[in-house]
């Protein structure tokens, strides 16, 4: 069975807030200056924590401060794996050209998919692991800091030239 939750955040904002049927059922709280964040669903917390800036992985941490699971990212900013303490692994990936559509699978009967419009979109899922839910979001940011990123270390140059 197929639930859906929306989802918005600021438009120059990296937070999110998760709805169900018009109620707040989970957030994602984004560190300003680090690839870190706090996500909130209705039975626990999550932390994630990213290591490494070339190569980085990201630990899931749960609110006993274990870890439940590490995220790894493909090389070509476009993949991630996840994998989780209990032996699950899921993929992430995007599903469309604009990078405006993507999810995340088991590879059997798990599947969550995401939909963005600049700042609000739609998930379709038929789990009930919300820190997987989450996940998605938080990969998808970490993908969109990055570009944004890239963006800044080649067009404010370009800018900078045009103008002298």
């Amino acid at each position: 069975m197929s639930n859906f939750l929306t989802w918005n955040k600021g438009f120059f904002d990296s937070n999110y807030q998760l709805f169900s049927n018009g109620k707040i059922c989970g957030s994602m709280l984004f560190d300003s200056w680090k690839n870190d964040a706090k996500g909130m669903g209705l039975n626990s917390s999550y932390f994630f924590k990213t290591e490494n800036f070339f190569n980085p992985i990201t630990q899931i941490i749960n609110d006993k401060n274990e870890i439940i699971g590490t995220i790894t990212y493909g090389s070509w900013q476009t993949k991630a794996s996840i994998k989780m303490i209990d032996g699950e692994v899921f993929g992430w990936s995007f599903t469309s050209s604009w990078l405006n559509s993507w999810m995340i699978t088991d590879f059997k009967e798990k599947k969550i998919s995401y939909h963005a419009k600049s700042a609000h979109g739609t998930i379709d899922y038929a789990t009930t692991d919300e820190v997987v839910l989450l996940t998605g979001i938080f990969i998808r940011e970490f993908y969109a800091r990055i570009l944004i990123i890239c963006l800044l270390l080649f067009i404010v140059p370009a800018i900078t030239r045009i103008g002298s």
